[in-house]
């Protein structure tokens, strides 16, 4: 009877430590079926998130995925780091202290690996600051026997440019477009295809899925879905509306199953280092700004932040804070308008010029003219329940003057502490990265045949070829 009660107690204390993955998906939105949009089909990513918990407000702390991601990997805010101006061109180490999450898992005896969609190239990383490669090998399947792993899968789907379903097409013709944009044909198109490309992101979750029930690791792998930042449409990337900031989060651990759970609590994505870190059963360290949101010591957020600097050739300055119910965006630069050239966006989103082209013609119609505006409001107030597209600003207006002196107040509070050592680019590394930016749309319009300055209505051309006749040739 003792041998046994032996052998018994040493099997128990003998359990493995649990896999971590992080799935990333590039640029998206809630446009899945399991967060309610029956224009598209994600029959995979709805398993998973019937094995475990979907969270409906989970923001990413930046609308672009170099800032987001530079965050997420240290659980920083991305101004706190210098990490904010997407594709940082003067790259600085990460302040005294702050490492990328992978240093803690590496210390505890993980493997730590980072592959794409293929599971045979390098994910993608896109950080802001000076690393070495913080990855073990590409494949977890180089770890050594019984060794735990952290492991990142990175998907590009639904990142422009866009890829047609052919085995599900969407007919454009009968999408719900956000009401946030005007109902135009090619804006439907775009929008058509945007879902698309989700299909075939939901063809990769289906392969990782298959992948770890085949290799065993399905009852040991805590699994987080989430997207590095909002959907790659006009107002919402690189802007800190919902859409922008607004994802997806799915959490399957099979340690705890929690089947079709749905959590209305507020979650900043950079929980997730922390709280990936805690389910290792892991210290989570002091200075990091993510909180634990799941397990044993789950805290409450009652607060998410916003950030948002220079995006290719368009500098800006904005911050924001939402509650869950109330939004506050802070323009800090107010003299640029929304509508400041980007070339990525000039040439990857048709709304970019079919609002041009409408504005110019007098036919861009209220609320979205407003977009074209010379000048923002220094200050951006809205009640998300009761307008969800973030239509009607309602700073200053005294029914809301309370809410929005608590936003304030606590906004400006985190922001005179955590970017009190924020070093600001100068003019001549502005001037490089717009040279840059304006010289690859150049470039790409050229290959299209494309020379010399480029009317609108030349680009309503290019987008009327591209996204049909291109299409019906298929």
């Amino acid at each position: 009877m003792f041998i046994v009660l032996v052998c018994f107690t040493i099997h128990t204390r003998a359990q493995p430590q649990p896999n971590i993955l992080w799935i990333y998906s590039d640029d998206i939105s809630l446009e899945l079926s399991c967060y309610d949009n029956p224009d598209v089909k994600t029959p995979n990513l709805d398993y998973l998130a019937s094995q475990g918990t979907r969270f409906t407000k989970a923001y990413t702390t930046a609308p672009v995925c170099s800032s987001s991601r530079s965050s997420i990997i240290t659980g920083m805010y991305p101004s706190s780091i210098n990490s904010l101006n997407h594709r940082t061109i003067n790259k600085m180490p990460l302040p005294e202290g702050v490492k990328p999450v992978t240093e803690y898992f590496k210390q505890a005896g993980y493997f730590c690996s980072n592959m794409d969609k293929s599971f045979k190239r390098k994910g993608k990383t896109d950080f802001n600051f000076e690393t070495d490669n913080i990855f073990d090998a590409i494949d977890w399947t180089d770890r050594d026997k019984d060794q735990a792993f952290y492991a990142q899968i990175n998907i590009k789907y639904p990142h422009r440019n866009f890829v047609h379903d052919e085995q599900n097409p969407i007919d454009y013709k009968t999408v719900s477009v956000p009401a946030c944009y005007p109902d135009h044909e090619l804006i439907r198109a775009d929008w058509a295809l945007y879902l698309e490309s989700i299909q075939h992101l939901d063809h990769v979750i289906g392969d990782i899925i298959k992948r770890l029930k085949n290799e065993g690791l399905w009852d040991n792998t805590i699994i987080f879905f989430f997207g590095d930042n909002g959907r790659p449409h006009l107002r919402d990337k690189q802007f800190l509306y919902e859409a922008g900031l607004h994802v997806p989060l799915i959490v399957y651990n099979p340690f705890k199953p929690e089947q079709n759970k749905i959590s209305k609590e507020l979650v900043s994505i950079i929980d997730v280092t922390a709280t990936s870190l805690h389910l290792a059963g892991l210290k989570v360290p002091e200075h990091m700004h993510g909180i634990i949101f799941m397990g044993d010591k789950m805290e409450k957020r009652d607060y998410v932040y916003g950030f948002r600097q220079r995006c290719g050739d368009a500098p800006d300055n904005i911050r924001s804070i939402t509650d869950g119910r109330y939004k506050l965006i802070w323009n800090r630069e107010s003299h640029r308008p929304y509508m400041q050239l980007s070339s990525y966006k000039r040439l990857q989103y048709p709304a970019f010029t079919v609002y041009r082209y409408l504005h110019a013609k007098g036919e861009l119609e209220r609320p979205y003219s407003h977009f074209m505006a010379e000048e923002r409001p220094e200050f951006e107030f809205y009640d998300l329940k009761n307008d969800p597209m973030e239509i009607h600003n309602l700073s200053g207006c005294k029914k809301y003057r309370q809410k929005e002196n608590e936003l304030r107040i606590q906004l400006k509070t985190l922001l005179d502490d955590i970017e009190k050592d924020m070093l600001v680019e100068d003019e001549a590394t502005i001037a490089k990265a717009k040279e840059s930016s304006e010289n690859w749309f150049i470039n790409a319009m050229k290959k299209e045949g494309y020379t010399g300055e480029i009317t609108d209505e030349e680009m309503m051309d290019y987008w009327y070829k591209k996204l049909f006749k291109e299409k019906e040739t298929k």
